[in-house]
């Protein structure tokens, strides 16, 4: 008896997801390095310390607030803008390929910052606003590095999760349309009154086992996963994001469903046999 799963296929499409996080991970941290080793221009006259009012503005995306780096890099002086030129190539050579894998695409590069970074850190970066490369804006750019390296490290632990899940999905749908396999092999009507009995007690059990794993999804999904305050990922968004191409929104779910179904018919006809044969 064959039943159709897709719990296979969002391993490999987990598993596939891991993979790029974890590169695109190592591709944060590079890039942050890069940034390191970039000189930085001596903060402009009146300035205020290169840093007034730095975090008091309010930002898109996810990289740091854009009053705070307009603030810090609005004003400019005769200080050469190689700095912020150095940081868009580290960033094109080490982030942007994960961030756009398809080099074809089109997209500009600081179209592509400001998605990963904030609009404040691609607004700094772009050669149109001619700004220094500061300190000030290279500890910004930074912590938009480390909020996104955080963001990545939550959405793995998601994924983490997810994996588990389907670990323990797998088995159970496994075993049971193994067992079902095997039970086929012998027409119901090769079998004696007592031989029937065990075996509606025993769909009866794997009914149970699988509703039990429904329920157990079911929670899962409705988890999340945090690090600190500020960055929290929901399972059922990543869910719906991983399978959003699939023929089905949750695999677990509708093969599990589906085999509870097929579960059920054979205990009608095993029940049907029972009932003749009293």
């Amino acid at each position: 008896m064959t039943v159709e799963t897709h719990v296979d296929r969002a391993r490999d499409r987990v598993a596939a997801e891991r993979d790029a996080t974890a590169d695109e991970r190592r591709a944060y941290e590079r890039f942050r390095s890069a940034l390191a080793s970039i000189p930085t221009a001596s903060a402009p006259t009146g300035a205020g310390g290169g840093g007034a009012g730095f975090g008091n503005g309010t930002g898109g995306g996810s990289g740091p607030s854009a009053g705070g780096v307009r603030a810090i890099a609005g004003a400019t002086n005769a200080a050469s803008t190689d700095g912020c030129r150095r940081v868009r190539e580290a960033f094109a050579e080490t982030v942007r390929p994960h961030s756009v894998p398809d080099s074809s695409d089109g997209e500009p590069l600081l179209a592509t910052v400001r998605e990963e970074l904030g609009d404040a850190v691609a607004v700094a970066l772009s050669p149109k606003t001619d700004h220094d490369f500061t300190r000030p804006v290279a500890s910004a750019i930074a912590s938009a590095v480390d909020d996104r390296l955080a963001e990545l490290a939550v959405f793995d632990r998601t994924l983490e999760r997810e994996a588990a899940s389907l670990r323990s999905a797998g088995e159970t749908v496994r075993e049971t349309t193994d067992w079902l396999s095997t039970a086929d092999e012998t027409p119901l009507s090769a079998l004696g009154f007592d031989a029937l009995r065990r075996r509606h007690e025993a769909l009866g059990g794997r009914i149970e086992a699988c509703e039990a794993l429904l329920a157990e999804r079911q929670a899962d999904l409705d988890r999340a996963a945090s690090r600190g305050a500020a960055v929290g990922v929901r399972q059922r968004s990543t869910v719906a994001y991983l399978y959003d191409d699939f023929t089905v929104s949750y695999p677990v779910l509708s093969t599990v469903a589906r085999l509870v179904e097929t579960l059920r018919e054979c205990r009608r006809a095993v029940r049907d046999h029972l009932v003749r044969r009293a």
